[in-house]
């Protein structure tokens, strides 16, 4: 966000102004929200930027009429522009209690006004706070009643939320221009209560050419303009031709799952290939406009050596394949997904058990020459990148990013909220639908199906992975709304996909 701020300084703004328009925006929210029934406030304030920003407000507010004090808990603030803004309190009649070693005035004053700002910290707050904060913190969120923080609840790390001790407990998160981390991370962004983002001038272009990883969040206008048009006059042939190669003997419904829910996300053809042995169970389960492609087994009643021989004229001809989706993981399999790798010619989606057969050796992925996109879950992202899962969990952007870097793949790590990561890991999105109804069987079979139908429709990997783990997480959210998280299955996000789809239409 530094750097940010720092590129709208070199086109001609300044952080002064920065400042005063995050406070004044900041003052905007919070007085249409909570103050226009003539409430007093509360503004606590550090000594840092958030300070200042605090400062701001207090004096926006103060100009609106309002009735508000600040309370300081790190003392005066003693240079920048948080200095200049605190010296413009007195003359316009915005009291100053310094509450710095006095939790019994910060008291008092909580008890006084139903409004209380939190200004002590933001993104720069890293670690614990110390017994004295930890104290202020405490009695901020026991005298305090309602609560509005400044970027960041103060004690909550914006890179690394799970690592917190005290920290203020707001009714309200004012972002300042984008959201963090620790505004979108499940479950940590439950410590922010409600999130409003506040508008400060920071333009699109002002996080361009930045050397960290560009991290952003998609809503319903980013994916449709991502998605391909459909045009008046066509035929299955302009929407691609998709390639899944799922499916065994003893899991014969995951590849349901993708073939059905690539049909349904508007790919023009899917041919469904399986294990002969399992077509009796396969068969029934698929949508009759799919391809049906049994090939040889093994006796274990999964893709063999040569089924890669049954597969040729398919992979010569699809836009786009997928391979993993319950197909089991042995020697077998192992041999089969490793010479169809080298084998496929077209962008492929790596998933499941295709993943495990690759996890010994990573390495064979960078010797894939058409685009890959893997969509691990953390344990299979555990083999694969040799780390714990809870070392994945705790920083999975990170971890995706390597990762992509490394293999040059674009990688979909799925969770709560699922990160994608694209080839070279300069560019990350962070998934912010979806609910814990997705915790089931078949779900990660039809976000690869849906994946793998936006690729064939020809979207570049990383679009295509965002805007798949998007449609498949909102739309279970419709789906969740219209009957339970409890209750909702794969087979019905499939069922709700035609409706869902048609508001990008």
């Amino acid at each position: 966000m530094y750097k940010a701020e720092k590129n709208a300084v070199e086109r001609g703004l300044d952080f002064s102004s920065l400042m005063e328009s995050a406070g004044r925006a900041c003052a905007k929210i919070i007085y249409d929200a909570y103050l226009t029934d003539g409430e007093k406030a509360l503004i606590v304030c550090g000594k840092g930027k958030n300070g200042g920003d605090g400062f701001v407000i207090a004096r926006a507010l103060r100009e609106k009429g309002v009735d508000c004090a600040v309370a300081l808990v790190c003392s005066e603030p003693s240079s920048g522009d948080q200095q200049s803004n605190y010296l413009l309190l007195e003359p316009i009649g915005v009291d100053v209690y310094d509450c710095t070693d006095n939790s019994d005035r910060l008291k008092d004053l909580l008890k006084e006004r139903k409004i209380v700002v939190d200004a002590v910290f933001g993104t720069g707050f890293k670690g614990a706070p110390d017994e004295r904060l930890a104290e202020i913190f405490q009695t901020v969120n026991v005298y305090g009643k309602t609560v509005i923080s400044v970027d960041l609840p103060s004690g909550i790390d914006s890179d690394n939320p799970a690592e917190h001790g005290e920290y203020i407990k707001p009714d309200m998160t004012i972002a300042i221009s984008a959201l963090k981390p620790a505004h979108v991370i499940k479950p940590y962004n439950v410590l922010c209560g409600k999130i409003k983002i506040a508008d400060i001038g920071i333009l699109d272009g002002d996080y361009e050419n930045i050397s960290e990883t560009e991290c952003f969040t998609y809503e319903d206008e980013d994916i449709r303009s991502l998605l391909p048009k459909r045009k008046s006059f066509s035929n299955k042939g302009d929407y691609g031709k998709a390639l899944c190669v799922c499916s065994s003997y003893k899991m014969p419904g995951a590849g349901c799952m993708s073939v059905n829910g690539a049909l349904r996300t508007g790919c023009g053809l899917v041919t469904a290939a399986f294990p002969q042995s399992a077509y009796g169970s396969v068969a029934p389960k698929l949508s009759p406009e799919a391809v049906l492609l049994p090939v040889s087994d093994s006796s274990e009643g999964t893709y063999s050596l040569t089924s890669t021989y049954d597969l040729q004229g398919e992979i010569k001809k699809c836009s786009a394949a997928l391979i993993g989706c319950g197909i089991g993981l042995n020697s077998d399999t192992k041999a089969f997904t490793d010479l169809f790798l080298k084998e496929i010619n077209s962008p492929v989606v790596i998933d499941a058990d295709a993943l495990n057969a690759v996890s010994d050796n990573p390495d064979k992925l960078k010797d894939i020459l058409p685009p890959v996109i893997i969509t691990p879950h953390p344990g299979e992202m555990s083999r694969l990148c040799k780390k714990t899962i809870d070392e994945i969990l705790k920083d999975p952007v990170k971890i995706a990013c390597e990762f992509a870097d490394k293999y040059g793949c674009t990688v979909v790590l799925k969770g709560a909220n699922t990160v994608i990561a694209s080839q070279g890991g300069k560019r990350a999105c962070v998934n912010v639908k979806g609910n814990s109804g997705l915790s089931k069987g078949g779900s990660g079979d039809l976000l690869a199906g849906i994946i793998v139908s936006l690729l064939a429709q020809g979207m570049e990997p990383f679009d295509a992975a965002c805007a798949g783990v998007y449609i498949h997480s909102d739309c279970a959210d419709e789906v969740a709304a219209e009957s339970s998280q409890r209750g909702m299955l794969a087979t019905d996000i499939i069922a709700h996909l035609p409706k869902y789809l048609g508001k990008y239409e």
